[in-house]
């Protein structure tokens, strides 16, 4: 293993006893300043670690794809996922936050196994024979194997070093790591500002038909920590690791509000969230088209809430729920809405209207406060952002509130067409903005600004009209990012799925600009077709998911077999830029 030079970690005498609570059969290590500290008692040798191995597969793949961006790959039933109906369409970031086995067994088989096998020597596994996909994403036992301290130099590199093949890849694989302690594998640390992984492996003292877990957290400054339960899952290693990490570090956010839900559903809303009654948006109603990229023909709604709620169909209790059909409408409360079809549930605060627009096809509308729904689109767009962003982009959101009602009956919907919005994610309360930050949001909002963001600029931002054809040819200069960190993507549209997004088979596609204005023209016969970028972002999004068009693209170029689309950026690339690593259309694939 290379030198760590002046970050390099030293291990702590063996036998040092720590004062962590262990959590029963928890073990645990942590980095402080250049040494590592392991609990009485904890294992020395190298051991299996399973997933957490998976970054540096990507890292190998980086090294021989250098001029690549990495692909994305469709994990379903038939795939060999751990989780048997799969995680759907991926991109590296997601996939690195689900730990899913269908991409990053794909990565693998696609890098050469001396690549796979020098790339993990040099972050200090130990490779014992021949390497093969699986045994090189830590699902082959007894292929690799690494020491708790060495692991822990690994990811502490891998937060803090560049890699010289392949940076880009490295920083997506950030981004899943850090999106995995808020909504992914690692989400029982609940903890926010970590970079987190996990991995299952076979027991590690061979008991029979059962597994060890391991939990991993890296902060900013580098200090780390890691857990291995060694009865257990990496899940339950996370759980058993944040009482830890309470205990080390009180001051960081937590994830989920400290109150049970139900107790936090049963405080009335003006309690809840006292703030401001006066400034923009302070007693607003906005009306939220929910789920229309999904064309849900069942949706059931839980009273999630203290108390009954009337209805158009009679009271429903608290914990109660109700199947909503056409006509349906139900009182304010704390609604869990669930698609079985998506797998899908997400708690919303506020009141609910159902509608059948197109045969089974259900609209649900949501109405709530504004600062509800504010809360809701930081909670999706910016989940770790600091507090000047949080504001900047509340602001903004009530600017884009006031412009008018984008949707027919609604006045935005919850995809990336408006703003990406989470309501109260699924059963977690976010950390939702506070009373100062409220404020001040308000109080920019009356100031001259964006009314637009994207998830990143692609260094060369967009302006409004470029997107939409409003005539506002501004161009808001991003303060984050430059032609350096362009964030490139690369896709493949086959012939079936653009016949099937499109409605028509397409004879070719192309790029065009009449007056400005971003266009996607999919010609058919002697009739072309053209296609704004949110149209065209959600005729593809039916068929292909959310990340099928990242940006408005640069290119387009017929393939066998299809077409290959490039750009840069991702969301909009107009105006606002508030990137923190998760990206607007990372995240915005449904869970």
């Amino acid at each position: 293993m290379r030198a760590a030079g002046a970050a390099g970690l030293l291990f702590a005498a063996a036998g040092l006893a720590s004062t962590l609570p262990t959590g029963g059969d928890l073990v645990v290590w942590r980095i402080e300043g250049n040494a590592v500290i392991a609990d009485a008692g904890a294992p020395s040798a190298p051991l299996p670690v399973g997933s957490l191995q998976k970054p540096f597969v990507a890292k190998a793949w980086a090294r021989t794809h250098s001029s690549l961006a990495p692909p994305q790959f469709r994990c379903d039933g038939k795939s060999g996922c751990w989780l048997r109906s799969g995680h759907g369409l991926v991109d590296l970031s997601r996939a690195t936050t689900l730990s899913c086995n269908t991409y990053y067994r794909r990565l693998a088989e696609d890098t050469p196994e001396e690549t796979l096998r020098a790339t993990l020597s040099d972050e200090g596994f130990v490779v014992t024979g021949r390497l093969s996909a699986e045994g090189a994403m830590g699902l082959e036992s007894g292929a690799v194997s690494i020491s708790p301290v060495k692991l822990l130099e690994a990811y502490r590199r891998l937060t803090r070093e560049p890699w010289l093949a392949g940076e880009p890849v490295r920083q997506l694989v950030l981004s899943g790591l850090r999106d995995a302690a808020l909504f992914g594998t690692a989400n029982g640390l609940d903890r926010r500002g970590y970079w987190a992984k996990t991995g299952t492996t076979s027991a590690i003292d061979c008991r029979p038909l059962a597994t060890s877990g391991w939990a991993l957290a890296i902060d900013d400054s580098g200090w780390g920590i890691l857990g291995l339960l060694r009865r257990g899952t990496g899940h339950e290693a996370a759980r058993l690791l944040a009482a830890t990490l309470a205990r080390l570090r009180p001051g960081a956010p937590t994830v989920r509000n400290e109150s049970r839900p139900e107790e936090a559903a049963a405080t009335p809303p003006s309690e809840r969230t006292r703030g401001p009654i006066s400034g923009p948006g302070a007693r607003d109603t906005v009306r939220v088209a929910l789920f229309e990229a999904l064309h849900p023909t069942r949706v059931s709604a839980r009273n999630a809430g203290g108390s009954p709620v009337a209805t158009s169909r009679g009271y429903v209790g608290a914990g109660s729920s109700v199947e909503l059909k056409a006509g349906d409408r139900l009182g304010a409360s704390l609604w869990e809405l669930a698609l079985p079809e998506r797998r899908l549930i997400r708690q919303i605060q506020g009141s609910l209207s159902c509608d059948a627009p197109l045969g089974n096809m259900l609209r649900i509308i949501a109405a709530m406060e504004s600062r509800e729904y504010v809360n809701g689109v930081v909670a999706a767009e910016l989940p770790g952002g600091a507090g000047p962003l949080r504001r900047e982009l509340a602001a903004a959101a009530l600017r884009f509130l006031a412009a008018g009602p984008r949707h027919e009956g609604a006045d935005v919907c919850d995809t990336t067409h408006c703003a990406w919005f989470v309501g109260r994610g699924a059963g977690r309360l976010p950390v939702s903005l506070d009373d100062i930050e409220w404020s001040r949001g308000m109080a920019m909002a009356a100031e001259d600004g964006p009314a637009f963001w994207t998830g990143h600029c692609g260094g060369a931002p967009l302006s409004p009209h470029a997107v939409w054809g409003n005539g506002d040819r501004r161009v808001t200069v991003c303060p984050r990012h430059g032609s350096s960190s362009s964030r490139p993507w690369n896709r493949f549209w086959s012939e079936a799925e653009v016949r099937s997004a499109f409605g028509a088979p397409a004879d070719g596609l192309s790029i065009d600009w009449p007056d400005g204005v971003w266009t996607l023209v999919v010609r058919a016969g002697d009739s072309p077709r053209s296609w704004h970028y949110d149209d065209a972002h959600r005729a593809l999004a039916a068929r292909l998911g959310w990340g099928a068009l990242p940006s408005p693209a640069t290119t387009v170029s017929r393939v066998s077999g299809g077409w290959r689309v490039a750009g840069v950026g991702l969301g909009h690339r107009v105006g606002l830029c508030l990137d923190q690593g998760p990206s607007v259309m990372n995240s915005a694939a449904i869970r």
